[in-house]
């Protein structure tokens, strides 16, 4: 065990990248056995529905897609939790986006989750919003181990005009 922690050490200390030393130091502990396939799900997630994952308190850069709307969603397991979600959105001026929900929330399962969008809002396509949601109350970070939202793409379907 003493050779393999030495090995593990000498590894990540020849590395560039600080969070292979972490996961190679968790791997020797024995904790993060799953980790690598998390951060593979959680790739393989994002480029299924085009989507970013987003921690509560965390804020980050998506980009806006052309003929879209961004739905903000969160998994279905937080239940009335939902409720106390904080969202804002901002465009490159600094302006604030509108954020629109609907007392009918739209719910889809994938990767296996049960996902439910909260918001939906629109910015100028082909640009960069800034997303940061928080849980204003506090209540899902403490019941729940991984807290992210995803921000997905839905695209917009044009209403085609009356035929004669």
């Amino acid at each position: 065990m003493a050779i393999a922690a030495l090995v593990v050490a000498a590894v990540s200390g020849c590395s560039d990248d600080p969070s292979e030393g972490a996961a190679a130091t968790s791997t020797t502990v024995g904790a993060a056995s799953s980790a690598p396939a998390t951060t593979a799900g959680a790739r393989d997630d994002e480029a299924a529905d085009g989507g970013l994952r987003i921690l509560l308190g965390e804020v980050k850069k998506v980009p806006v897609p052309a003929d879209a709307v961004l739905d903000i969603r969160a998994p279905a397991a937080w239940g009335q939790a939902v409720g106390g979600i904080r969202c804002t959105v901002t465009d490159s001026s600094g302006r604030n986006e509108d954020l629109r929900s609907s007392d009918a929330k739209k719910t889809e399962t994938f990767g296996g989750t049960e996902w439910v969008t909260v918001w939906t809002f629109s910015s100028a396509p082909n640009s960069d919003v800034t997303v940061g949601c928080r849980d204003a109350e506090s209540k899902i970070a403490a019941a729940h181990r991984d807290p992210y939202l995803r921000v997905v793409p839905r695209e917009i379907v044009p209403i085609a005009p009356p035929q004669r």
